[in-house]
């Protein structure tokens, strides 16, 4: 599997820079810690996905129906050996191809080779 998550980087892996942080306090924002961010390669992906819009419903013909919303859920992709700590949530992942900032908020390990990391968009780099 390792060489399948190394085919994965190859083809799909493009460079990031993932900054650690740490606690701000209780209430407060995590702070960034760039003396301690790496370069590496991750595989970014956006999957779609389709939201269910809760209460608001419209009425056709006497039914209700949810509003469905189509969107995409960003993601990377990383092997395990790239990072010399564990990713955790709160991390920044910046996407040097496009100077995008995520921050990760799920980050789940295949069991395998890889770690992958849901995350949202912070904005972009002011670099």
């Amino acid at each position: 599997m390792q060489e399948v998550s190394a085919a994965i980087d190859e083809t799909m892996g493009e460079p990031v820079i993932v900054t650690p942080v740490r606690s701000g306090g209780v209430n407060f924002p995590t702070i960034p810690e760039p003396e301690r961010s790496i370069s590496t390669l991750a595989a970014f992906m956006a999957k779609p996905e389709t939201v269910l819009m809760g209460e608001n419903k419209i009425r056709t013909g006497g039914h209700s129906l949810s509003p469905l919303i189509s969107t995409n859920v960003p993601m990377f992709s990383f092997d395990h050996k790239s990072l010399p700590w564990p990713l955790k949530q709160g991390y920044r992942i910046k996407l040097c191809r496009t100077g995008e900032i995520f921050e990760a908020t799920d980050v789940k390990s295949d069991s395998v080779a890889r770690i992958e990391v849901k995350v949202v968009q912070l904005g972009r780099s002011a670099e």
